[in-house]
């Protein structure tokens, strides 16, 4: 078996999800109890802004373990839930914590893309997921968002048909859009820390400016003496 489909086999991720495309006006307990079809859930963020409580759309779900999580992505992404369909990834890929984040404009690399790889349900496949895979690993999350936009545009009807007489191209499309929801969690992640660095540095001190300078990649602006990091 070729050594990215073994990889891909054998790709161990979080617990936690990331649910997005979740529409505003649903409840929480109607999230919740749509994450509970797969499994009991240990934790639950519905993302909110902390000024306006207006809902983010997206939420971090917890559960017992790596198979019950890797099943939501499976089983939950596309699931109904008012007039929009559930996107569900691995909110944080092994390994992920302490990797370099990548820019818009470089490689999403082999990791992710082989991470991405072991969420699409591909039986007997595995020499088309790896081609896809290592074209994928290439590919930045600029093109990956002009490439998803390209196809979507040529509407419904015509990407079903395109699925169905292009080989690969339905794995490929379902990788694409597993990278940017990867992406997105990691986006959702890196704000929640910059707020919670903010939150924890009034008043402001030098050890505050350099930890808000660190987290937005060494080009912040010195904050001025008296005014609070927000």
């Amino acid at each position: 078996m070729d050594s990215i489909a073994v990889a891909a086999a054998n790709c161990r991720c979080s617990r936690v999800v990331y649910v997005g495309n979740i529409p505003f006006q649903a409840e929480e307990k109607e999230v919740r109890d749509a994450c509970e079809l797969i499994g009991p859930v240990l934790s639950f963020n519905l993302a909110a802004d902390a000024a306006t409580g207006k809902r983010k759309g997206y939420a971090f779900v917890e559960y017992a373990d790596d198979a019950t999580a890797q099943s939501a992505c499976r089983n939950l992404n596309g699931h109904p839930l008012g007039h929009r369909e559930l996107r569900v990834g691995l909110a944080e890929r092994a390994g992920a914590a302490r990797r370099r984040r990548r820019g818009d404009h470089e490689p999403v690399g082999m990791e992710d893309a082989i991470h991405a790889a072991s969420l699409v349900d591909h039986p007997g496949r595995l020499a088309v997921v790896s081609s896809v895979t290592r074209h994928l690993a290439g590919a930045s999350r600029h093109q990956l968002r002009e490439a998803l936009a390209t196809f979507e545009g040529c509407g419904p009807e015509n990407c079903k048909v395109l699925k169905e007489y292009v080989p690969g191209l339905d794995i490929a499309m379902e990788m694409v859009q597993r990278l940017l929801d990867m992406a997105a969690a990691d986006d959702a992640a890196d704000e929640a820390k910059r707020k919670k660095r903010a939150s924890a540095c009034l008043p402001p001190d030098d050890h505050c400016a350099k930890l808000m300078k660190l987290e937005d990649g060494g080009k912040a602006a010195p904050v001025s003496a008296g005014v609070a990091c927000v």
